[in-house]
């Protein structure tokens, strides 16, 4: 009943591919199954998380910074990008160089390898 379907493109096992959805649907219900259970909607666990402090009521000052939300990732990656501010010239033909030297490495490195 399941073959192997030929098209212009290559070909598929209909009946490897329901396999795999199998196992993978098995396994995130498993994953799923060792969740926490004793969530109740409506109590204070449905509450936002805003920091510690009381959320306010107004939505608009429900506001994050991306400053304060990439922070830690800023300070594990600041002497990455200190490295790139000194490389930072602002004109648009230096990044479009560089696209080019980086793109025609790669090129030869493809070809090479």
């Amino acid at each position: 009943m399941f073959t192997t379907v030929f098209s212009g493109f290559g070909f598929w096992n209909v009946s490897a591919w329901l396999a795999f959805f199998c196992i993978a649907s098995f396994y995130a219900l498993w994953i799923r199954s060792k969740g926490r259970k004793d969530y109740k909607k409506g109590t204070e666990q449905d509450e936002i998380f805003w920091s510690g402090n009381p959320v306010p009521e107004d939505g608009e000052e429900i506001t994050v910074p991306a400053s304060a939300a990439y922070w830690g990732y800023k300070k594990a990656f600041a002497p990455f990008y200190k490295a790139l501010v000194a490389f930072h010239s602002g004109v648009t033909t230096d990044y479009a160089g560089w696209f080019i030297v980086v793109s025609a490495v790669i090129c030869a490195l493809a070809v090479i390898i």
